[in-house]
């Protein structure tokens, strides 16, 4: 049975180059610009392409999910992170746009028994751009998910899915980029069942699970990934 190792959110850190297992299946989360810490755009490129070769070098067990300050530096979206590096956004479009095709995309499903996003999906959401889908099975939806995301990225922005312009997230109608764990947690699409949603972009101190949702943005505070063997 495989092991996957999911690394939550770097920001420009490097501390994924010690968290990474070349045993396990490697998902990271999103969220690799637009640091807390203070490094050059010179620091913060090598860093991601340094993880990008990684990808090249290991393209099956290596799986780079976008996060919402990903997407900010995507064509033709709208910036709504408050770290935006407006200064850097043109050559750090350029950097995602030449690695688009090693990125899996929003979602990631393991086995039937976990799904991987870098927020979480509300059943809100889910009802919103995906009602024709019945089976909520963690692949389906990741498989759907990912193919409204090529599709349309709108759906996955902040502004259409809240009543407040609020650089937040914390409401329901948010995106599996975009909501926070208090709206997750009470809208959760698998609430009652025993699949888990693993998550990044709200920090923690350390990795734990509430409600059914495991929080894996960790690496402010502890250099820690979460590892789940499944079937």
């Amino acid at each position: 049975m495989p092991t996957y190792n999911i690394i939550g959110d770097i920001h420009g850190r490097d501390t994924w180059k010690s968290l990474i297992d070349d045993n396990c299946i490697n998902v990271f989360i999103g969220d690799y610009f637009d640091p807390y810490l203070d490094f050059t755009i010179e620091e913060l490129e090598r860093n991601f392409m340094e993880l990008v070769e990684y990808k090249r070098k290991h393209r099956k067990n290596t799986v780079l999910l976008y996060g919402n300050h990903d997407m900010d530096y995507l064509p033709g979206i709208p910036e709504y992170n408050s770290r935006y590096d407006e200064e850097n956004a043109f050559w750090i479009q350029q950097l995602f746009t030449a690695s688009e095709w090693l990125f899996h995309g929003v979602a990631y499903a393991i086995g039937d028994n976990y799904l991987v996003t870098h927020a979480g999906v509300t059943n809100e959401w889910k009802q919103t751009y995906l009602p024709g889908v019945r089976s909520i099975r963690p692949a389906n939806m990741a498989k759907a998910i990912n193919s409204l995301w090529k599709k349309d990225k709108r759906p996955f922005t902040f502004s259409p899915n809240s009543n407040r312009f609020d650089h937040y997230g914390e409401d329901t109608r948010h995106s599996p980029l975009w909501v926070r764990p208090g709206s997750l947690c009470f809208d959760n699409l698998y609430k009652g069942t025993t699949v888990k949603q693993i998550v990044g972009h709200t920090r923690v101190k350390k990795i734990c699970e509430v409600a059914g949702v495991i929080l894996v943005d960790c690496l402010d505070m502890l250099e820690q990934s979460y590892k789940v063997t499944c079937s």
